[in-house]
């Protein structure tokens, strides 16, 4: 069956070296400021491994106007689970790289203005589109399920099974992917360690964390553990590993 087409004009960084900044900038807005700043993996090496692969960087225009984009890494993975990043340090790592043979989206990205017009399903196949012009084979993604905020109490290996009474997946996000016939590997259980002090967690948050506890936060897909004596809440994020064969 042939690929869907795109609606949109799609620019890489390294076509146009100008994008890099508008479409890492679209990201840090695009999730909550916990990740960036309390996930040392993701603080270190976001700039760092968007610079080094600016032909994987990309926007959505229309017209003049951006309306979406993404951030992707090549990567080597060998097609098992097991094989699969357990985490962020692995995708992001700036150091000596084996060859890639799959393209991994980090983020995947619509300008606030223009959600609920679908064009997260542009942005998926702008990354396939991608990953079929480097030769890649997979598209593979640790889907962030964008309603898991709503259920942070809920077990991540009981919401990824909710559907609707249509069949599909009932968390948005995952229902995109879904629909382009992506599917579930595996859990990512820590995908992101989030770690900061108290006064960062309540700059982050708008909350106040005056006792121990376990703390349901805005944005955080499960609940944070604060702990006074020790200046310290950590947040540990699951994502969801999502496959997009892009050639057999």
């Amino acid at each position: 069956m042939p690929e869907p087409s795109l609606r949109f004009t799609v620019y890489t960084a390294a076509e146009k070296p100008e994008l890099l900044a508008a479409i890492n900038q679209l990201s840090r807005i695009s999730f909550p400021r916990f990740l960036f700043e309390g996930d040392r993996d993701i603080s270190q090496n976001w700039d760092p491994i968007m610079e080094r692969y600016p032909e994987c960087q990309f926007a959505l225009f229309e017209g003049e106007e951006m309306v979406g984009g993404g951030v992707t890494v090549p990567l080597a993975w060998n097609g098992s689970i097991d094989d699969l990043p357990d985490s962020f340090e692995r995708i992001l790592d700036t150091g000596e790289r084996e060859t890639p043979n799959v393209l991994c989206a980090t983020a995947g990205l619509v300008v606030d203005e223009h959600q609920g017009r679908g064009i997260s399903r542009d942005v998926l196949l702008a990354m396939r589109n991608i990953a079929l012009q480097q030769g890649l084979s997979s598209l593979i993604v640790p889907v962030r399920p964008n309603h898991k905020e709503r259920y942070p109490l809920v077990a991540i290996e009981d919401y990824i099974q909710w559907r609707r009474d249509d069949g599909l997946l009932y968390d948005p996000w995952m229902r995109v992917h879904e629909r382009l016939q992506a599917k579930i590997l595996k859990i990512m259980p820590q995908a992101a360690v989030v770690r900061g002090t108290i006064q960062q967690w309540e700059e982050w948050t708008g909350m106040k964390f005056l006792s121990d506890g376990t703390y349901v936060v805005p944005g955080a897909l499960t609940p944070v553990e604060i702990d006074l004596a020790q200046n310290e809440g950590i947040h540990i994020e699951p994502n969801v590993w999502m496959e997009h064969k892009v050639r057999d």
